[in-house]
């Protein structure tokens, strides 16, 4: 991969990324900011870095607060995320991480001079998405005029459910990393190998949450990262981040939370307004986890309910890691959501 740049948001705070450049053929182009997840860092995306120029983009990869070569969290902001804090308290110190996400959006752009730019969360990157497109009604307006000028679309990438503080179906769950019949190490163990699954989920279109397939003993299509020797997988992820920051997130206490970000960004009228109501969009893989695909359901259901568009645009064939196994698919699906 290339080297990583880094830019500053604040005195104290920067942001390390990968940048695959301009196309070279091209002027008029894309630019593709992309919020990785849990452990899995902005190496995860290698495949659509080195692919970027090739399909007429670029790609801006930075890597979020607890991962390589950005700033670290605080004691002070480690402590605030704790279970100890009240939902307000912890709420407000993680929109404060969407505004220096947001800041480093529009100090690329500004640094980069990007005319186009396609903003996109993955993952758990998309609850932070969530915190970073609420931010737009906190920063000046000089950068909200900048983002509001350069911002084309906006894409959520396989959201998880508790990532946005939706519960789980009435046909209950199972996350491996939150299985307290595992020991912590069993824990990261089995959470890699049950994300990097395929799950051929039947009649999706039923949308029927008994019919989801929440465990794979036999897999049925080769897993991604099958064969990847460890020294490459450790190329792709940060195994401390968990631990540090961000296993709270998902947790318990974390859920209303969550779900106060989750409204904010996706059916907060004046935020859509903000943005200048732009295309906001979700994607997601057919065969990824079934806490992806319950939570499209629940968005699907909201929007309507709401009367605040999503567009909903799913990938066949794809697992939770497609940007290794269909890198060409999710460029196609994210031109679709402009």
């Amino acid at each position: 991969m290339t080297q990583m740049e880094k830019i500053k948001v604040t005195d104290s705070i920067e942001f390390a990324y990968h940048d695959s450049g301009a196309p070279p053929t091209k002027e008029d182009y894309f630019t593709i900011v992309l919020i990785h997840g849990h452990t899995y860092h902005s190496g995860t995306f290698a495949p659509m870095l080195a692919a970027a120029n090739s399909f007429g983009y670029r790609i801006i990869l930075p890597n979020r607060r607890l991962y390589p070569g950005s700033t670290p969290y605080t004691k002070e902001e480690t402590e605030a995320f704790e279970a100890t804090n009240s939902t307000e308290d912890i709420t407000k110190i993680f929109l404060k991480q969407g505004e220096y996400l947001l800041l480093f959006v529009n100090n690329v752009i500004k640094k980069l001079d990007l005319k186009k730019v396609i903003l996109v969360g993955w993952s758990l990157g998309t609850a932070f998405l969530n915190v970073t497109v609420a931010a737009i009604t906190t920063v000046d307006e000089e950068v909200k005029a900048r983002l509001r000028q350069t911002v084309k679309t906006i894409v959520w990438w396989d959201p998880p459910a508790t990532a946005h503080g939706i519960p789980d179906p009435p046909s209950g769950g199972w996350i491996p990393l939150y299985d307290e019949d595992l020991t912590p190490e069993e824990r990261g163990q089995a959470f890699g190998q049950w994300l990097a699954q395929y799950y051929p989920h039947p009649n999706l279109d039923k949308k029927d949450c008994f019919t989801l397939i929440y465990k794979i003993t036999t897999p049925v299509t080769t897993p991604t990262f099958t064969g990847i020797s460890f020294e490459e997988f450790l190329t792709k992820v940060d195994l401390t981040a968990g631990v540090n920051g961000d296993n709270h997130i998902p947790d318990k206490h974390f859920q209303p939370v969550a779900k106060i970000a989750r409204e904010l960004a996706f059916f907060n009228a004046k935020v859509r307004e903000a943005w200048g109501n732009i295309p906001f969009n979700v994607i997601y893989g057919e065969e990824s986890p079934y806490n992806v695909l319950w939570s499209v359901w629940q968005l699907e259901a909201e929007s309507e309910k709401t009367g605040l568009p999503l567009n909903f645009k799913a990938m066949p064939h794809a697992n939770h890691f497609a940007m290794n196994d269909h890198t060409k698919l999710v460029f196609d699906t994210l031109h679709t959501c402009l």
